[in-house]
């Protein structure tokens, strides 16, 4: 199979002329495979494409993982493609799988979808979730079965508000004020290990791993740090302490480095 990756990829529609051949006029190809390869993935829709993830555990390569994208949503499977193509310098390569949890590994993509001065994200859905929380509501596909691919769309961790005593009628009353937190951007995912039903209510499938699950079983074994169910951490949680907060985010990060390495779209 041939790689297709990098900045400027065709997947970016949006900025590209439309270089494909009608069947009334074709074009020369001037003997070049690359654009020929080029060409022929724009012609894919997403439930043709596949796309890679090299991973490494401290700096040393362990393998590769394919994934089959789903054509049953298209604004999240081109998302998740062109974020692994880099597009506009915004992808997956060098990101982190910094959490394990039981049922599913996670990688947290990136902060920002856009590098550019005008700030305005160019991949497919924007900045914001709304396309995907769409997407989310007409999709059938479930987190039933191990290798399924999800983009988290809504946060996975139950937060906590900060409790404080006021003053209402003469009495005091405790009144719980939410606690601010990050909202997920659609670009950090999931690869599940098993069926993981509550991820249905958070996540957006968008395909499934068709090579590597040996990889992501081996990932799965990594030591990690552990959750604290203590009352003291629950007590921190329920009054807003930041601490707790910070180290919440911490639970289920491998103790080791792991890495995508590399990522782009495979065309087949």
């Amino acid at each position: 199979m041939d790689v297709v990756s990098g900045e400027n990829s065709i997947l970016n529609e949006e900025n590209a002329p439309d270089n494909r051949q009608s069947p009334d006029h074709p074009q020369k190809n001037n003997n070049s495979p690359v654009g020929d390869t080029r060409e022929a993935a724009s012609r894919q829709t997403p439930s043709q494409q596949q796309v890679y993830l090299d991973v490494s555990l401290d700096g040393e390569p362990k393998g590769r993982l394919v994934i089959q994208l789903s054509g049953d949503a298209p604004v999240g499977a081109k998302r998740f493609a062109q974020l692994s193509q880099g597009l506009n310098g915004v992808g997956y390569r060098l990101s982190k799988f910094d959490g394990i949890a039981q049922g599913f590994i996670k990688n947290s993509g990136q902060r920002s979808l856009t590098y550019d001065a005008t700030n305005i994200s160019k991949v497919a859905g924007g900045d914001t979730v709304e396309e995907l929380e769409a997407e989310m509501a007409e999709s059938s596909h479930r987190h039933d079965a191990s290798g399924i691919v999800s983009l988290i769309v809504k946060d996975t961790r139950t937060k906590l508000g900060k409790t404080k005593l006021v003053a209402y009628n003469g009495k005091l009353i405790r009144v719980e004020e939410p606690t601010p937190g990050e909202s997920p951007n659609g670009s950090g995912f999931v690869i599940t290990t098993q069926p993981a039903p509550d991820l249905d209510a958070t996540n957006l499938v968008i395909g499934h791993v068709v090579d590597g699950m040996d990889l992501v079983q081996e990932l799965t074994k990594l030591p990690t740090v552990k959750s604290n169910n203590s009352v003291f951490f629950k007590a921190a949680k329920t009054f807003g302490d930041k601490r707790a907060d910070v180290a919440e985010k911490g639970f289920g990060r491998p103790f080791q480095k792991v890495l995508v390495s590399a990522s782009g779209v495979l065309d087949s």
